[in-house]
């Protein structure tokens, strides 16, 4: 499905379909005076309380004497907007055109106020509508692919009023297009079976993507891995018959930029069955989404190659699959880290850690500007933040700001928790550097201060514990059960911003 802008007067729904975006109690013309030629054909509803614009309130008028429709959809009240629900607004009103089956539907944007300015809201709204309308994929025995197809094939996206708010509106869609687009890849890849997606199947992706977006890429193979002391991944990854592998992604900017590059480094532990350390068959159901960093990481550097910024990027994607077999690590083993520091084990379900610190060991070898990490790491952040708001920690303040402002810019929340160093205590060991995990108070913190062990000041560094919003647990305007690819957009749209000022 393709989005155009339009820039056009319309005067009534002379269009087959088209989606009208309203705050609630807003009358009309007198706060809306944009909308006063649609007062003829809804302003009975709205005057009879019928339809009030609560959020997401969705209601569809057809006119049968010009055969169109007409979609309303409520956003709210004005001062309680925020950027995730003006997206889910977007994905709400473009997924009833879709139902429609209608060639082509029409979304008349709201004024961009409280929320930034026309370019904002138009990157929003096209970014809300493709997560919107996107259906997941499933391995059904009798799936039938053409019936997925969707038969509207244009959305289109226009501002009501003479005079046009934007310059190239058309190049804001195709932006914002492919970070959606880099969201729903990280999606579809954390919601493949762990059967079908193990750490060679990844890294086949990986190059494969690679050389369609003229990436470069390095893969460790187990034998690289042990040549070069990555102990942590191959502990991690000893117990499963598909052995664990590093992908390293390399994207060069522009060639006059001399900024170094950014790292990201994400876990990817294919599927967790906690190790040795068994999970409950519960907890082990979804264990798939323990690999969301690591999608993202890859959506990511495909999405900064196709929107061909400035800035360097760099991904490190440690992958392996934490199962028990005969080669699984142990409580009590000690291992030396591909930093050559050594660590006790005590828990083999603390394993993503692991992961990481060699992860962002390899990283520091390229010399980056910073560094950040995303990860599922631990149920206590989700336990502490629920499934909406990531956990941030750093040692940075600048970049941390970044993060958090460009998360709340494009609708995804990150909460600080703080890096307590009386804390490190929980992880001292007597026979080893460091112990892996500490007690299970605090379980987020001591992580984080784990990670801190393998990032070498003055780095400016942070880590996004994900683990709540990776995964949803029902569905959303935005995005079905399953993974949600949290992350790209906000990163997405922090690279974008040191793009345009290197």
């Amino acid at each position: 499905m393709n989005f155009k802008y339009k820039n056009d007067l319309m005067n009534g729904p002379v269009r087959p379909g088209t989606a009208i975006f309203l705050f609630e109690g807003d009358g009309l013309p007198e706060k809306r005076p944009e909308l006063s030629s649609f007062r003829r054909c809804f302003g009975t509803l709205l005057e009879s309380g019928t339809y009030a614009g609560r959020h997401l309130e969705t209601v569809t008028l057809y006119f049968p004497v010009d055969d169109t429709f007409l979609v309303l959809v409520g956003l709210g009240k004005r001062e309680e907007l925020t950027e995730a629900r003006l997206m889910e607004a977007a994905a709400k009103g473009a997924s009833a055109l879709v139902d429609l089956e209608l060639k082509e539907g029409y979304l008349c944007l709201p004024p961009p106020e409280p929320h930034g300015n026309h370019t904002k809201l138009l990157g929003l709204m096209v970014m809300g509508a493709r997560l919107g309308t996107t259906k997941q994929k499933n391995f059904k025995s009798d799936s039938d692919e053409r019936s997925t197809l969707l038969k509207t094939k244009t959305l289109h996206f226009q501002f009501l009023g003479s005079k046009d708010p934007l310059e190239k509106p058309q190049n804001i869609i195709n932006r914002a297009d492919i970070m959606a687009l880099a969201q729903l890849d990280a999606r579809y890849l954390t919601d493949m079976p762990p059967n079908l997606m193990y750490p060679e199947t990844f890294a086949n992706e990986a190059k494969r993507l690679a050389l369609r977006n003229k990436l470069r890429i390095s893969v460790w193979d187990h034998d690289k891995l042990y040549r070069e002391g990555a102990g942590g991944i191959l502990a991690v990854g000893g117990g499963s018959s598909h052995p664990p592998a590093l992908v390293i992604m390399e994207y060069d900017g522009k060639p006059d930029s001399l900024t170094p590059p950014v790292a990201i480094v994400g876990k990817g532990v294919t599927f967790d069955s906690g190790g040795l350390d068994l999970k409950p068959a519960d907890s082990m159901l979804h264990m798939k989404t323990d690999m969301a960093g690591a999608a993202a990481v890859l959506a990511i550097l495909q999405a900064v190659a196709e929107l061909s910024l400035r800035q360097k990027v760099l991904g490190v994607i440690p992958l392996a699959e934490n199962l028990t077999g005969s080669g699984a690590y142990r409580p009590g083993d000690v291992i030396k880290m591909n930093s050559g520091q050594t660590v006790e084990i005590v828990n083999t379900d603390a394993e993503g850690r692991l992961l990481l610190a060699d992860g962002l060991t390899v990283a520091q070898k390229y010399k980056p500007s910073c560094l950040i990490d995303l990860a599922t790491l631990t149920g206590a952040c989700q336990v502490a933040l629920g499934s909406k708001c990531a956990g941030i920690f750093s040692t940075d303040r600048d970049l941390k700001n970044l993060v958090v402002d460009n998360g709340s810019s494009m609708g995804e929340m990150f909460w600080e928790l703080p890096l307590i160093p009386d804390y490190e205590e929980e992880i001292r060991s007597k026979m080893a550097d460091f112990k892996q995990a500490g007690s299970r108070s605090g379980g987020a913190i001591n992580a984080a201060l784990f990670l801190k062990k393998f990032v070498r000041p003055p780095l400016p560094w942070v880590h996004l514990d994900i683990c709540g919003p990776a995964r949803n647990a029902r569905n959303t305007p935005l995005a079905p059960e399953g993974a949600t690819g949290f992350g790209v957009r906000t990163l997405l749209n922090l690279l974008t911003g040191m793009s345009l000022r290197t």
